[in-house]
């Protein structure tokens, strides 16, 4: 009987390190896959301050993240990630979680169920019309703060391909000191021929506007792609608005935060039909901010035209030219821009 309570010991002893972490884990090359980006560029960014000095600076956005997938044997997919910021000029702010992380599930045809610090959907698809330095202009941020980018403490859902048609929708906190800070969000697109349709909207409560004031904020974003075999054409409008909310903090709202609101529109091209070589072309531009009805000269505009070569599938090398026009301070001021740079992705 002693034998025999000693051998269920040993069993027991071997089934604990059998089922502890480091025997079940697979091997890291079948569930991981290390990504990221080598992204340097020089630039003589355009000033519209006048009078003011336009240094050459080097933007380093290199950064590195690592995801995975596993099927479990008993249950959905899992999905993971943990992705760094940019390095910088002193690496500070990449770290891994910088940038979107998260956990959760794949259902396959279910859709991705996900929680942690990733975009809010109407931000991923804004984010998808400021490419090449247009997003001067793509911008309602003079209205003051309207909506997030990517905020941690967030459920994400994302539908799949619905026959060219899809959704995804987020709750989660906006300012964590602030109780009853929340984002909800949600985009749509659907795909017919060469047509892609897009429209996203977000709401927030209580978003800070200045010292003891809050209010509540809107936007949604509308826009189409045309994509042909070797060129294309998108088109967006963004609109923003916040309230102020009187009752935060006992706070009379002062003249000028009651209600702000400002739009923006977008228009792009690009052109593919010269081997290696990708060109694009884009007029971003805001409107005046509108405070409680009154408008008043706050808008930019940028022009930009860039040149790609791909030196290989995965890297390119570009010139990129920006004009910003900016009546944001007393009288316009306008300047010129460029930037080269090269950019290769693992």
């Amino acid at each position: 009987m002693d034998k025999m309570f000693k051998r269920t010991l040993l069993g027991a002893a071997v089934a604990s390190v059998a089922f502890s972490g480091s025997a079940l884990a697979k091997p890291a090359t079948e569930t991981v896959d290390l990504y990221g980006q080598i992204a340097i560029s020089i630039a003589q960014n355009a000033n519209n301050t006048a009078g003011a000095d336009k240094p050459i600076v080097m933007d380093n956005e290199s950064r590195i993240g690592v995801r995975g997938a596993a099927q479990f044997e008993r249950g959905p997919k899992i999905i993971w990630q943990l992705e760094g910021g940019n390095v910088g000029d002193d690496g500070s702010g990449s770290g891994l979680g910088v940038r979107d992380t998260y956990g959760g599930f794949d259902f396959d045809q279910g859709g991705k169920l996900y929680f942690g610090r990733v975009l809010t959907p109407l931000f991923e698809v804004i984010d998808g019309y400021t490419g090449q330095s247009s997003g001067a202009g793509f911008t309602t941020g003079n209205t003051g703060n309207v909506n997030y980018d990517r905020q941690p403490n967030m459920i994400r859902y994302d539908s799949a391909n619905l026959g060219g048609f899809s959704f995804d929708l987020a709750v989660g906190r906006g300012e964590e000191e602030i109780e009853g800070s929340n984002v909800y969000s949600g985009s749509a697109q659907f795909t017919a021929g060469v047509a892609t349709f897009k429209a996203a909207y977000e709401h927030n409560n209580d978003r800070p506007l200045a010292d003891n004031i809050h209010g509540e904020s809107n936007a949604y974003i509308a826009g189409v792609n045309l994509d042909f075999d070797n060129m294309g054409f998108h088109m967006a409008y963004l609109n923003a608005e916040i309230q102020a909310d009187p009752t935060n903090d006992n706070t009379t709202v002062t003249p000028g935060y009651n209600k702000k609101s400002q739009d923006a529109i977008k228009l792009g091209a690009y052109y593919t039909g010269v081997e290696h070589w990708t060109f694009n072309l884009n007029y971003a531009a805001n409107s005046d901010v509108e405070t409680d009805g009154v408008k008043a000269t706050k808008n930019t505009t940028a022009i930009t035209g860039q040149a790609m070569y791909s030196i290989d599938p995965a890297a390119v090398v570009y010139l990129r030219l920006v004009h910003q026009e900016d009546e944001t301070t007393a009288g316009t001021e306008s300047d010129l821009g460029w930037r080269v740079g090269m950019e290769y992705y693992f």
